[in-house]
């Protein structure tokens, strides 16, 4: 499982733990969207596919409808198009999701999900007001959890179906985006949803998403910065990593012969010279050599533990 690994325990984001629970809301949001889905099915049985039939029609958001019921904004996130549709839907959900959920918390969960599929679901209607095509599906909420998942676990490692190579998941999420935006602003030329895709309400999820997860960090760690985070953390890393590569320096210097300084080869380090200092010593203390004395003594014990060693 994704929790198991120990990259899932990483990062600031972790909120104190409240106690655990074996109650699942990523389970129950699965199960309340297939619920549906197939009572969906059922009502629109005999009908051409593709028909959304009465319950889906029931439950979809329209431009036209949402001044009078205004409820569609909850209901369109838990009908969905067809099989294809629900099941990437929930695939992503149950992938993504649950690592998300034991890191934020059920309840917390709960809010990132209907936020992001209600801000995705009013910036759908936003550019859509005077229309009268109906949107369904939980995408809008699950994009929102997606990125959610690359803000928390931005370097975990997915392996993508098409094709089937590995990827860190922020860079997924971020590929994703940017094919949003350019469909959404496609969308928004032409006035038309290519291939039946509210690319908007996707992008509202994405936008609900990072809204969400800001107010959730300001809540937890009110003293950091939400967007200087990362990067603070990412210094902290480098930081030590460089005290690390110091320290292994350090390490080794003493079995390694230093490179001779101009400064080195103009001492005197002969028997005379090194004599005379040692003199000194015993007449005057060691607190009283210079600094370029000290230099002399440093350099002829150097060189006698170096011939010592090539004995």
């Amino acid at each position: 499982m994704l929790n198991d690994r120990d990259y899932m325990n990483r990062g600031g984001f972790r909120r104190p733990a409240a106690g655990t629970s074996s109650f699942s809301i990523v389970t129950a949001l699965i199960i309340a969207n297939v619920v549906v889905f197939i009572f969906q099915m059922l009502s629109s049985a005999g009908r051409p596919p593709g028909e959304l039939g009465p319950l889906g029609s029931l439950l979809a958001l329209r431009g036209k409808d949402v001044p009078l019921e205004f409820w569609r904004y909850g209901t369109y996130m838990f009908a969905h198009g067809g099989m294809f549709h629900i099941l990437i839907n929930m695939l992503i959900l149950y992938v993504l999701g649950k690592p998300v959920e034991e890191r934020i918390g059920g309840n917390d969960f709960l809010y990132l999900y209907f936020v992001s599929g209600l801000i995705g679901g009013g910036i759908w209607w936003l550019c859509n007001w005077s229309s009268g095509t109906p949107v369904v599906g939980a995408s809008g909420a699950v994009f929102g959890v997606m990125l959610a998942a690359a803000m928390l676990y931005p370097n975990l490692q997915i392996m993508l179906l098409f094709p089937p190579i590995p990827m860190k998941l922020k860079t997924f999420v971020t590929v994703f985006a940017v094919i949003t935006v350019l469909f959404s602003i496609q969308q928004a030329i032409s006035g038309q949803e290519g291939g039946g895709i509210a690319h908007v309400a996707h992008l509202g999820g994405f936008i609900g998403g990072f809204l969400y997860m800001r107010r959730y960090y300001r809540k937890y760690y009110p003293n950091r910065s939400f967007i200087l985070e990362p990067l603070r953390r990412k210094w902290d890393s480098l930081t030590k990593q460089e005290q690390r590569r110091r320290a292994q320096f350090r390490k080794h210097e003493g079995g390694k012969k230093r490179e001779s300084t101009p400064e080195d080869e103009d001492l005197d380090t002969s028997s005379e010279n090194v004599d005379r200092i040692l003199d000194k010593i015993g007449r005057e203390g060691i607190q009283n050599l210079t600094a370029r004395e000290r230099k002399v003594l440093e350099q002829a014990r150097k060189r006698l533990h170096q011939k010592h060693k090539q004995r």
